[in-house]
């Protein structure tokens, strides 16, 4: 005998409903009370204010009638039916399907009050039925803000922060492109479309192709060093956005302007997603004790690439809900676990951006080839941050202060191709470093000092195997720095890992415990993280050096720790070179822009430039 949890919460849902329209409580309702007409109307009040779907209206009428033509309730037969359901009496959709018919009979039973004694227990219990919505889903006031959004909406300093990251973007784009998992990037890349002759979008590195090809692409190897920016939860999602922006724009012929408000509306959406998910922390009594059971990076990477994709497509309000959900449902599984408990690191990390930006954009394609989503995909207690392994979330961070409090403003920006983590010591060190003057023969040993979150095993190995290994490893990105090699792919090559000067001073690293490491709980605002303790202490044959953070350099909190746009610039020029100086002005007056197409053409034609000259 079927006996799904749809019976159950159809059941919850129609005794709740009926004490709201009858006032009366599940013992007192008489079998007449629920006729044709009332079951008919309790059908089509989930979709009126719930926006439930055929496919739930027909599991309700199902759990009716299973429910009360089998033995559930140790009744009789002898009482009249609670309704008789025909063609004609049913919802429309019944009407119009063949599946019912012949007339739809829902068999009752002598009824006492031990009938409804399940109600007693909590679980079976619901909150009274919810009236008919005053304001909007929080997914339809997303969808309104973010379809309705124009550029001169945005202040000033939203403008320039989407400026800031797109020319940061580019720039680990371009940088990225040496890397040794780009002819693997390029390889899938182009499983997904093919090379142009002109036109289309670029691909950077490959030239023109069809749009899919350089959405992949190019997001994929602008994170491929872990160069890119973080949003304070621990997550990347700006090279979707901005891969999507761009590719889409240049596929559809739009404008720098387009481009802007595509990267504002992208970013946007993710960092609000991303703090409605919020960090990958367990917190027991206010201290983190490291990574959550489950958790994943994925999501807001998706829907930074959707946002930005449905703004180059100009979606309306409900086509835009529409690809919330579609997008929601596409969204890789979240499979940080994987990546926290593993010491060698596979190049895919966390979650394939690439593959995530081409889920976004896609759901945007679908919706306009008549796909229809979920609109209801960040709502209520089995939205998206649930499906996301969240149990306390809240989904009002989706929707407050949209429009005046921009999250943009949050970004914090990497001056080393590490995790976003290990940049509280880092950044001390390098203060050390500067300040003192330290020679790398001096050093007898680095102790540093992290936190939980960048304190396992992949975090103290001196000697990373794996590409995306030399991005976590403290014992090779101490070297890196105290050689003053400089920040870019050089850091993650094969060849530097296994150079002597560099395993020199690798064995000398120690990782220790900070004092105030796992406290940064208690500090998070909004639920991001505004700091992350760690230190550093420096011995070498002239005496102990120690220094220590709250904060690293990148954050935009205070003006010690800010990037400034000269500072991007340096970052973007050292690793697209000298020869694209005239891409800074234009990425930072990017509305200016005739074309997105020319744009990318031009750094096409800077990495090729970098390429020969290097040859």
């Amino acid at each position: 005998m079927r006996r799904p949890w749809p019976h159950r919460d159809t059941l919850r849902l129609l005794f709740a409903f009926a004490q709201e329209r009858k006032g009366k409580a599940p013992t007192g309702l008489d079998p007449r009370d629920l006729d044709a007409s009332f079951i008919g109307k309790f059908l089509d009040h989930p979709e009126e204010i719930r926006s439930a779907s055929v496919r739930t209206r027909n599991l309700r009428l199902t759990a009716i009638n299973d429910t009360f033509a089998a033995d559930l309730f140790t009744a009789r037969r002898e009482a009249p039916s609670f309704a008789t359901v025909s063609c004609d009496d049913a919802h429309p959709v019944f009407r119009r399907s063949r599946r019912w018919g012949a007339p739809y009979n829902i068999n009752a039973y002598a009824i006492d009050s031990s009938t409804f004694d399940f109600m007693r227990f909590p679980e079976y219990r619901l909150p009274p039925f919810p009236r008919e919505r005053t304001m909007p889903t929080t997914t339809a006031a997303v969808s309104r803000f973010f379809s309705e959004f124009q550029l001169k909406d945005a202040p000033t300093d939203v403008r320039h922060e989407a400026k800031r990251i797109l020319l940061d973007t580019l720039g680990c784009l371009v940088g990225g492109r040496a890397c040794e998992i780009a002819p693997t990037s390029d390889k899938l890349a182009l499983l997904l479309g093919q090379r142009l002759a002109s036109g289309g979008s670029t691909l950077i590195g490959q030239g023109s192709t069809t749009l899919m090809p350089a959405v992949y692409g190019n997001a994929r190897i602008a994170n491929a060093l872990d160069f890119d920016e973080t949003f304070p939860v621990g997550v990347h999602f700006g090279v979707a956005a901005v891969a999507a922006a761009l590719a889409m724009a240049e596929e559809r012929g739009a404008s720098g302007d387009d481009v802007l408000r595509a990267v504002i509306v992208g970013y946007e959406l993710g960092a609000r997603i991303a703090t409605y998910i919020g960090p990958m922390t367990e917190v027991v009594d206010g201290q983190v004790k490291g990574f959550s059971k489950v958790w994943g990076v994925a999501a807001p990477v998706v829907l930074a690439a959707m946002g930005a994709a449905a703004a180059v497509a100009r979606l309306d309000e409900h086509q835009f809900a529409q690809a919330i959900g579609l997008a929601v449902s596409n969204s890789p599984l979240p499979a940080g676990a994987l990546w926290s408990n593993a010491v060698d690191l596979p190049n895919c990390k966390y979650c394939d951006a690439g593959w995530c930006a081409v889920a976004g954009v896609f759901a945007v394609l679908s919706v306009e080839a008549g796909s229809t989503g979920f609109t209801d995909a960040l709502d209520g207690p089995y939205g998206l941050a649930r499906m996301c392994g969240v149990e306390n979330f809240d989904e009002g961070s989706l929707t407050t202060g949209l429009g005046k409090n921009w999250l943009i403003s949050n970004v914090t920006y990497k001056p080393w191709p590490t995790c976003r983590f290990t940049h509280y010591p880092l950044t001390s060190l390098a203060r050390i470093l500067r300040r003192e003057s330290i020679a790398p023969s001096e050093i007898e040993e680095v102790v540093i000092e992290t936190g939980p979150m960048a304190a396992s095993p992949r975090f103290t190995k001196p000697l990373p195997r794996t590409f995306a290994s030399r991005s976590f490893s403290y014992p090779h990105m101490v070297a890196m720095l105290v050689r003053d090699v400089a920040a870019g792919p050089k850091w993650l090559d094969a060849e530097s890992v296994t150079d002597p000067d560099t395993l020199s001073i690798a064995e000398k690293v120690r990782v220790v415990a900070h004092e105030r490491g796992n406290d940064f709980a208690r500090t998070m605002e909004a639920n991001q993280i505004r700091t992350m303790p760690g230190g550093v202490l420096v011995r070498t044959v002239r005496g102990e050096f120690r220094d220590e953070d709250d904060f690293a350099l990148g954050d935009p909190w205070t003006e010690h720790s800010r990037l400034s746009d000269a500072d991007l610039t340096e970052k973007f020029l050292g690793m697209s070179g000298s020869g694209a100086a005239d891409l800074v002005d234009r990425i930072l007056n990017i509305e200016r822009e005739p074309s997105a197409h020319a744009l990318m053409r031009r750094l096409n034609e800077c990495l090729e430039s970098t390429r020969a000259n290097a040859a």
